[in-house]
């Protein structure tokens, strides 16, 4: 099982080269990107990102911001009042040295201590231990836990449970490709309705009601993925001021 895993992850990573769309900048920018990103678009959170970081550009400028201000800056996406007041909390934590690495006003490096901030979860937690201390973790959601389950890697109702097993089942040094590739194959590929003609993992799967059959507009989906990949990478990239 190890070795079809490693396989699959190494085939997808070639499918999908660019990094998780929230990874961006130092630790302190990575994390405000993956807690405003919960339940909203990608894209959505990166168009505002630039805006956000030249108001308040370091963790303390965060913290002695008003939520009022903090608002101003996210109120393009939903939820925005209390994603307001996670992110003051969270800055006024680190602020303080809790959970700090030695002191204050840095990102906690553990899982333990950033689930510890305000709006912080597991899943972004995750996140941030991969992309921004190259710590083995997985981030599962709705895409990593369909997916991986589809394969056959996990046989799980949870994402819960999916992190706890893809925890046990996959090698650390494939850890960090799990979020990347499956979350961008789950948006595009392995969909409610899979479109396994297009999927390049599909000999190695293991679900059962496989589509094969590619519709007329084949190539004007395939393309579609092409084009919202790369209009994505590129507000990925200019997200930090």
């Amino acid at each position: 099982m190890r070795q079809q895993i490693a396989k699959v992850l190494k085939m997808l990573k070639k499918r999908w080269p660019n990094p998780g769309a929230m990874e961006i900048g130092n630790p302190y920018q990575n994390l405000v990107g993956v807690m405003l990103s919960a339940r909203t678009r990608d894209e959505q959170v990166l168009k505002l990102m630039p805006g956000f970081f030249k108001a308040f550009p370091t963790v303390g400028k965060l913290a002695g911001a008003t939520t009022k201000q903090i608002e101003s800056k996210i109120n393009t996406i939903g939820m925005y009042r209390q994603r307001a007041k996670n992110l003051k909390k969270m800055a006024e934590q680190v602020v303080r040295g809790k959970g700090g690495r030695g002191g204050k006003g840095e990102i906690p490096n553990t899982m333990e201590e950033l689930v510890e901030l305000a709006g912080v979860g597991r899943k972004t937690a995750s996140v941030v231990l991969v992309a921004s201390f190259n710590t083995p973790a997985i981030a599962v959601d709705t895409h990593v836990h369909r997916v991986t389950n589809r394969l056959g890697w996990v046989k799980t109702k949870s994402p819960q449970k999916t992190e706890e097993a893809l925890l046990k089942l996959v090698p650390d040094q494939y850890k960090h490709a799990v979020n990347q590739v499956f979350v961008k194959h789950g948006r595009y590929i392995c969909i409610a309705k899979p479109r396994c003609w297009a999927c390049p993992v599909r000999d190695l799967c293991a679900f059962k009601n496989k589509n094969f059959v590619a519709p007329k507009n084949a190539d004007a989906i395939l393309e579609d993925m092409k084009r919202r990949e790369n209009a994505l990478e590129d507000l990925r990239q200019k997200a930090v001021v």
